[in-house]
């Protein structure tokens, strides 16, 4: 009995002495249409070694986690992710610290799924480069004599063999990703 009784007051004075911080945030939408959508569906993720907890943001989109242990590493995730990547945001408190964060949030893909290859910024196309996902590989094609042709066998000068005609956008593959490049404003979209 005396064990469990000790037991018990040890667990306690941990408890009560644990070293915790505060963490609160707010969520900076970038689509403010979309704020009725974003405040009904969307839920901060707090993730430790040793915990997951999830909080929904209020109706100023602010965020409070309480009793964070300190002097560990923090992970936060928004859900729904945020666009166009799935942002982690990690941290360490210190012993009663209130860290306060601010996260840049867009609820919808930036980028048109239309297949319209003029660009917002200069509205031309003729800089404009599609990007290809995915493992990509450049084929040249040559004679027998060594000289660069196209496809067909007919020759081509060197300038327009060494002409990018696409821009590699990586293997990795999402549902929000931009499928044009503007070499004239480096704007992709």
């Amino acid at each position: 009995m005396k064990e469990k009784i000790l037991l018990y007051f040890l667990l306690i004075s941990f408890s009560c002495f644990s070293q915790t911080g505060k963490l609160t945030g707010k969520l900076i939408l970038k689509d403010p249409e979309n704020y009725k959508k974003v405040l009904e569906n969307t839920y901060i993720i707090l993730k430790t070694s040793i915990k997951t907890d999830s909080i929904k943001v209020d109706s100023d989109l602010r965020f409070a986690f309480e009793d964070v242990k300190a002097e560990e590493k923090i992970k936060i995730f928004i859900s729904p992710r945020t666009y166009p990547i799935n942002i982690c945001y990690t941290l360490a408190l210190k012993e009663n610290e209130i860290e306060n964060i601010e996260i840049p949030y867009t609820s919808t893909c930036p980028y048109s799924k239309d297949r319209n290859n003029v660009c917002p910024i200069c509205s031309k196309n003729d800089k404009v480069l599609p990007i290809v996902y995915g493992f990509t590989a450049g084929i040249s094609y040559k004679d027998k004599d060594g000289n660069p042709t196209d496809k067909n066998g007919k020759i081509i000068s060197k300038e327009e063999n060494e002409k990018v005609k696409y821009i590699s956008g990586g293997c990795i593959v999402s549902d929000c990703q931009p499928t044009w490049f503007c070499q004239r404003d480096k704007l992709n979209f």
